[in-house]
Parts: structure tokens; C-alpha cells; sequence
């Protein structure tokens, strides 16, 4: 972010996308998803880019995200060498503020973490959750060597579900994100056999309104997170002396194995 600054004030009124792509060698998609994921406005004035990242650096948030990860990595070795980029969240961001703590993040399929903060000593326990969930999709992206275009919505929605029992593995119930809370286990149980157990095998962008949700589509907010979780949960009731070891290197079909459709 230094040298995106740094850039732009050699010159202020060249195209910022472009810049932003150089600068932090990004193909277009792969900003595309930063942004949606609340990367710092790279239209914004240049002042209060600074700030925000001074506040950064103040904090050391960088250096607590490496920590965390190297134990983790440690505790849970992983087939992939641990990568990662920070970014400071876009300050306008409400909805990442509200309703994710501030933190934002998400996980390439060759491993590599995103993390988008906001720069505020309030962020670091949902930091510390969100650096945990993404060690794991790292971890199972490795282990299962995933692909990118190959994965299933039942594949992401496994990884999701997986993800957030890791945390309460890891940390305890009290950091689990509020991807689980999304529905009531009835709701994920009726949702899964009436509408998401026909979609599960389907690829592509089709599946992100499952994932995400869409209001058109009757879909809820955060579904395809929460079923997933329930998911796990469910197959962890009929297997509870199954180590998390082995857990991570089941393929998703085995998680449905004790959901009815009737």
C-alpha cells in the first residue's frame, strides 16, 4: 500500500486501477474480489490513506497476523507454504464494521490469505477468529490439493462449515463468526432438503446467490455458510472420536451421508 501511495502522489490524476494493478501485481478479477471484499477505496484522497495506514503499522497488525498463523501452521502443518497480504478496509465500509467486526478476508485456491481490516485495536479478536477460519481453508485447500473451478457448492459450503468448527476447536465457541447464527438448525435442515441438496454438485459463479444468498431467489443472507455448518455439525454427532486431522481430508460427499431428505 507504501508504493501505491507513493505512485500516486508522483502523479495524482493517472488511472488508479491500473496502478493499483501493477503495484500490487494483481490481475484484474483478483482486485475485482478485493474490492468487494472492502479493500480501501483506491479513488480515495491520498491524506486519509495514510492515516489508515499508519494506524496500521501502529498497531502492528501485520506482524500479529504472521504470529498467528506460524502457530497455527505449527500446531496443524499444511501441504502449502503460509502466504498472505493485508490490506486496510475502505473506512466507508459499514456493513464489514457492523457486522463483521471490522475484518474482512478470504482465501485464493493455491492458498493464499487476504485479510482487509479496519485499523482499530477493537478489530483484534475478530482478527484472531478470521486468521483462524482462514488457516483452515488453507489447510484443506492444501491437503485436498482443491482447484479453482472444480469445487462444488457443496465443496464450499464445506469448506465454510469447516472452517468455523475449527475456530470453536481452536478458540472456543465465544470467537465463532456470524456465519453460523445466519439459521436456525431447523431452517438449515429444511433449506438443505428442499432447495440447496438439488444445487449441490453445481459449479461455477451459479452457486455464489447459495453461498451468499439472494433475496430474489428466496435465498437467505449467509445460507450457504450456515448449512454448511450444520453439515459438519451433523456428520460430527454420528463421528465424535474423529480428529480434526482426518476431518480435513474428507471428501464433501461424506458430510451428507446422515442428512435426510425426507
Amino acid at each position: 500500500m507504501e508504493q501505491f501511495i507513493k505512485e500516486l502522489k508522483k502523479n495524482p490524476e493517472q488511472d488508479r486501477e491500473k496502478l493499483a494493478m501493477k503495484t500490487f501485481n494483481f490481475p484484474e478479477e483478483e482486485l475485482k474480489s478485493l474490492l468487494f471484499f472492502g479493500m480501501f477505496n483506491i479513488n480515495r484522497k491520498i491524506d486519509p490513506l495514510e492515516h489508515q495506514l499508519k494506524q496500521m503499522h501502529k498497531l502492528q497488525l501485520e506482524s500479529f497476523i504472521k504470529n498467528e498463523l506460524e502457530s497455527l501452521q505449527k500446531n496443524f502443518p499444511t501441504n502449502y507454504q503460509i502466504t498472505f497480504e493485508l490490506f486496510v478496509l475502505d473506512e466507508d465500509d459499514d456493513f464489514v464494521k457492523d457486522k463483521l467486526s471490522g475484518v474482512s478476508a478470504f482465501t485464493d485456491w493455491d492458498g493464499k490469505m487476504c485479510f482487509v481490516v479496519y485499523p482499530d485495536e477493537k478489530v483484534r479478536l475478530a482478527l484472531k477468529s478470521v486468521i483462524t477460519h482462514e488457516f483452515n481453508h488453507h489447510w484443506r485447500i492444501s491437503k485436498l490439493a482443491m482447484k479453482e473451478g472444480n469445487e462444488t457448492l457443496l465443496d464450499r459450503m464445506i469448506l465454510e462449515g469447516l472452517a468455523e468448527h475449527f475456530v470453536k476447536h481452536v478458540l472456543g465457541e465465544s470467537f465463532q463468526g456470524p456465519y453460523k447464527d445466519a439459521l436456525t438448525e431447523q431452517e438449515a435442515k429444511t433449506l438443505w432438503n428442499q432447495t440447496y441438496h438439488i444445487h449441490a454438485f453445481e459449479k461455477g459463479g451459479i452457486t455464489d446467490p447459495f453461498l451468499f444468498g439472494d433475496s430474489e431467489q428466496g435465498l437467505p443472507f449467509w445460507g450457504g455458510y450456515s448449512i454448511g455448518y450444520y453439515l459438519v455439525k451433523w456428520y460430527l454427532e454420528k463421528n465424535r472420536s474423529i480428529s480434526f486431522e482426518e476431518l480435513m481430508l474428507l471428501p464433501s460427499e461424506e458430510f451428507i451421508e446422515y442428512c435426510s431428505r425426507a
